[in-house]
């Protein structure tokens, strides 16, 4: 497409106090801009979400300004310096992924400044017309499903994962931690509803959301209904028929895997490694990073949150075992979440490409930090495409057989001192059977104090919130109260190898909560980063415990 043909698609949020005035004075003295730009009218620009701009580039569009009152003029105090926050951490994820930060723009301007409205919108699509479109395969529409369709691929479900066997004996019941909390919810009379043909209602059901997939009810069943496959299934079903979770983060990060999913942009994905790091582009070993290069940007707010680090303390880990791995900038997302919320197509695009990345890296072994993206290559990715060519292991038992082996050992290390819990995350534990080897790489930790918490391993209550999909009052009591429950054995720190739950545990902690403070007084921390410290491979940052 030639540059003269080429009118990039640009949207304009602009406030209704100073940013839309300012398009109206405009047009009122007939200024010109390109006629594909076109304006929404926000009340205030800190109204403008990260994952309706995401949103916006995933159905086409090529540029997105942002335009409200000037700084210290907002007529809601601070919210278009909110919005400038929210824009500057945009722009690093749009880097990481490959869309590029210069396709958004902010200004900030009075009521009066129409000229300058038009200088910069026009100035702006000259800069986007250079960068050209965005090769993004644009979603197609789906046909519509009959009701005999519906309820002939519910049967089938209700068949593959055992559901009929459901005798409602309530034991399912009796364990879930959403229950616990709201009384009306009950994990079998999801499959109850199902089983009698009820499927009208299935776009509405917000019970298959509300499910947390932990696989409490799984391992509580007498007769191995695999009720967290029925709800995922189900999930599909609602989202052929239009539903959809209330997604937290505003659907940012599902729409930023969909789009990862459907181009090949260009990433930037890297920049957590340092000069005196060892890595490779072909070799045994492949370090799966997953989506920790995201996170950092998303939730640059949340407080001492730096995942980045629990990928540089473990390629940092395996230099010291002696061991060289290949770490890709063209790896995606596992796909996990689009996984679990009905999104078979696009898990498949992401499978199909890393599949092929590691494939062409000569790898032999897959080492996970992530116990989302191990669970997901290890069930779902075998389930798909067969037996993988390649070992995959989670960090907890490759650091373990490194240890085992001789090539890296622990004496020696730093003597940290503190009494510390480890928290079973759901996919390592329940859904992966992982249990032993973190609590031997405890072991390790000479000068520090283990202790158990009251639920652990497969009773261990998880984070609350899976795939994004089910962030709410409920979810914010469980987390609370796992914290609340290391806080009670006497530990100092909650270590855990899931970054989620790193991130829900601080989001509930950091939250302005009814709970006595010191209840919540733990510090919360990676277990891959903990052992990095304890070999003395990353520095030990002490800062004051998070409080509620």
């Amino acid at each position: 497409m030639s540059e003269k043909k080429y009118q990039p698609k640009i949207i304009v949020f602009a406030c209704t106090w100073c940013g839309y005035p300012a398009a109206t004075l405009a047009g009122v003295h007939k200024s010109r801009y390109s006629a594909n730009v076109r304006i929404v009218r926000v009340m205030c620009t800190g109204s403008v979400e990260p994952g309706i701009i995401m949103e916006a580039f995933e159905r086409g569009t090529d540029g997105v300004m942002v335009v409200g009152c000037q700084m210290d003029n907002c007529h809601y105090l601070t919210g278009n310096k909110k919005a400038q926050e929210r824009i500057d951490a945009l722009k690093k994820l749009f880097d990481i992924v490959g869309l590029d930060s210069r396709r958004l723009k902010t200004e900030w301007l009075s009521a009066s400044e129409g000229a300058k409205f038009v200088r910069s919108v026009n100035e702006f699509v000259e800069d986007v017309k250079k960068l050209g479109p965005l090769e993004i395969e644009r979603k197609k529409a789906k046909k519509a499903r009959s009701k005999e369709q519906t309820l002939a691929a519910v049967k089938q479900l209700i068949e593959d994962t055992g559901a009929f066997d459901c005798v409602e004996c309530g034991k399912c019941t009796t364990v879930c931690p959403v229950a616990k909390w709201d009384p009306e919810f009950a994990p079998r009379t999801i499959v109850l509803r199902s089983m009698e043909g009820i499927v009208d209602n299935i776009a509405r059901d917000t019970d298959i959301w509300t499910c947390t997939t932990c696989e409490q009810c799984n391992a509580m069943c007498p007769y191995k209904v695999d009720y967290s496959g029925f709800i995922r299934g189900m999930r599909e079903e609602a989202s052929e028929l239009g539903g959809g979770p209330s997604c937290s983060q505003g659907g940012l990060i599902h729409a930023t895997q969909r789009i990862m999913a459907k181009s090949d942009l260009k990433q930037k994905r890297l920049d957590w490694v340092k000069d005196d790091m060892k890595i490779a582009e072909k070799g045994d070993v492949f370090y799966f990073v997953g989506c920790l290069p995201h996170y950092d940007a998303i939730f640059y707010d949340r407080q001492d949150l730096k995942l980045q680090n629990i990928a540089e303390s473990a390629v940092r880990i395996m230099n010291k075992g002696g061991v060289v791995p290949v770490v890709s900038n063209e790896e995606k997302c596992c796909g996990h979440d689009l996984n679990w919320t009905g999104n078979e197509d696009d898990f498949e695009k992401l499978m199909d490409h890393n599949l092929e990345l590691i494939k062409k890296s000569g790898a032999k072994t897959v080492v996970f930090t992530c116990p989302e993206c191990y669970r997901t290559f290890n069930a779902d990715y075998q389930d798909l495409a067969g037996d993988l060519e390649f070992k995959l292991v989670h960090i907890s038992d490759y650091v373990k057989g490194l240890v085992d082996s001789g090539a890296l050992k622990m004496e020696g290390g730093k003597k940290p001192g503190y009494t510390f819990s480890y928290h079973d995350s759901c996919r390592l534990g329940r859904h992966s059977g992982i249990y032993d080897s973190p609590r031997e790489l405890a072991k390790a930790f000479s000068g520090a104090k283990f202790v158990e918490m009251e639920n652990t391993r497969d009773k261990a209550v998880c984070c609350a919130v899976s795939a994004w999909s089910n962030c709410n009052t409920n979810a914010k009591r469980i987390q609370l109260e796992r914290v609340m429950e290391a806080k009670k054995v006497g530990a100092d720190r909650m270590l855990m190898f899931c970054p989620k739950c790193q991130i829900h545990f601080k989001c509930a902690v950091q939250d302005k909560v009814p709970v006595d403070p010191s209840m919540v007084n733990v510090k919360l921390e990676d277990f891959t980063v903990a052992l990095a410290k304890l070999l003395d491979l990353m520095p030990e940052e002490e800062k004051t415990p998070e409080k509620a």
